[in-house]
């Protein structure tokens, strides 16, 4: 499903980068943090919709939006409208939006059995490629700045840019932005009083879903860089740091 979500995107930003090519596609520009965070939530708003929406659980609702809370409060910078969300969808993902949007997929709550740690690193995870700007970067070199404006104020071809855009989050980052999300997952997590060790437990579960379930295996998931090589670099920075905790002693 997700070759065909892929091949899907990519045809968009080929037909959007000709339409926009005055503006240049990948031309290296950013986009105001208003622009961003407007961008942002137009798409996650699409996206939302094709993914089976919000869960309506009560008690999933409430872990998720208070472990969202106390990690994005202590994000660096902390003025984005960070809102972390649990999608109704059984897939082990998660996955954030410019501006500061964040979904958990229902599937990654449930596999990781609504463990505070264990979510907190995530949501530090995916609040890095929205602090750090790793989307946007991304949208920016691939669709042009006139896309986004289009996008932005609801121009001719906004909804085809908004699909673009989802469809951008579902590709994979590079190898030094995963890394450099995955560390500042760890810096989130300690900050918001979470144990940034719970990132070892995380990615070893993500080790043994990778042998049994492989179609299930979504971006943040993959072996870009590979989950050997993101484990002895989050133990190296718990090192580095001075932090123990339950799921990594040293």
């Amino acid at each position: 499903m997700f070759t065909q979500i892929r091949a899907y995107a990519i045809a968009i930003v080929g037909v959007l980068c000709l339409a926009f090519v005055v503006g240049g596609c990948g031309g290296g520009r950013l986009i105001s943090q208003s622009q961003e965070v407007s961008m942002g939530q137009e798409a996650a708003d699409q996206f939302d919709a094709e993914k089976g929406g919000r869960d309506n659980d009560p008690a999933v609702v409430s872990l998720v939006s208070t472990i969202g809370r106390r990690v994005t409060q202590v994000a660096k910078p902390p003025d984005y409208p960070y809102d972390v969300r649990v999608l109704a969808n059984p897939q082990v993902n998660a996955v954030a939006f410019p501006g500061g949007r964040i979904y958990l997929f229902r599937g990654l709550v449930d596999k990781f059995d609504r463990n505070p740690d264990h979510l907190a690193w995530v949501v530090g995870h995916e609040a890095t490629h929205v602090a750090h700007q790793h989307s946007v970067k991304r949208i920016d070199q691939q669709l042009g700045y006139q896309a986004v404006i289009a996008l932005v104020l609801k121009q001719e071809g906004a909804q085809q840019i908004a699909s673009a855009v989802a469809g951008l989050m579902l590709l994979s980052y590079s190898r030094n932005e995963e890394l450099e999300a995955d560390r500042g997952g760890l810096t989130y997590t300690h900050a918001a009083g979470y144990d940034p060790t719970a990132a070892v437990a995380v990615l070893q579960k993500f080790q043994e879903i990778q042998g049994q379930e492989p179609n299930d295996f979504e971006i943040m998931f993959e072996t870009h860089p590979g989950n050997t090589r993101r484990l002895d670099e989050v133990r190296a920075h718990l090192r580095n740091q001075g932090w123990r905790g339950k799921y990594y002693q040293y």
